[in-house]
């Protein structure tokens, strides 16, 4: 269901994307009660609060995505972990940077403690190079060999689309994509992706 609802949400079909969402959420909260551990409600409950905020930020609907976020950071900040603000941060990055602040994005996504992200890496990057900082957009780690050379499936869907951007793999990108299997959904994703890279 969770990588259902990240191709839904990325390619405009937020009914859906909000249903599987949904169902998820269903499964996953009586699984937490069942364990009677109120830790476990606790991340789950905040887990689907982040997705939610991302639901937001896929819809263009940033302030709703703010709203969500800010409760979201009231809900863990009792945690004792060093990283317990590092979704906050991804995702108040990824909002500010397709809201037009690439600026104040590139502040969220240096917050974030655990950078091993493929996802918000990719964001990162696309954050320093809309901010015209392409030096440190090419700091972003990637691997478009491996990209290229894995057959393409959802678990793999942040690496290939993040090596595309990143090394413009160019105008036979699609041929490229092609060579590694057919998922309409990915190129979807992609082209989306894409968009977004040269809108500056």
């Amino acid at each position: 269901l969770w990588h259902e609802y990240f191709i839904m949400s990325h390619t405009g079909q937020y009914d859906a994307a909000k249903t599987a969402l949904a169902e998820k959420k269903e499964i996953d909260i009586v699984m937490a009660k069942k364990s009677k551990n109120e830790r476990a409600v606790k991340n789950t409950e905040s887990s689907f609060l982040w997705s939610e905020s991302h639901l937001e930020i896929m819809k263009g609907n940033y302030d709703g995505a703010k709203r969500k976020l800010a409760e979201l950071k009231e809900m863990v900040s009792s945690e004792n972990n060093p990283q317990k603000y590092d979704g906050y941060h991804n995702l108040m990055g990824m909002t500010n940077l397709m809201s037009g602040n690439a600026e104040k994005g590139v502040e969220y996504f240096e917050k974030v403690v655990n950078q091993s992200n493929t996802y918000f890496q990719y964001h990162k990057g696309l954050a320093y190079k809309e901010f015209g900082n392409f030096d440190k957009a090419k700091e972003i780690p990637m691997s478009i060999e491996s990209a290229l050379t894995t057959n393409i499936d959802l678990q793999n869907l942040t690496t290939y689309f993040s090596a595309i951007n990143f090394f413009n793999v160019g105008e036979n990108w699609e041929e490229e994509l092609a060579a590694g299997g057919e998922n309409k959904d990915f190129i979807n994703y992609v082209q989306s992706s894409l968009r977004l890279s040269t809108t500056t």
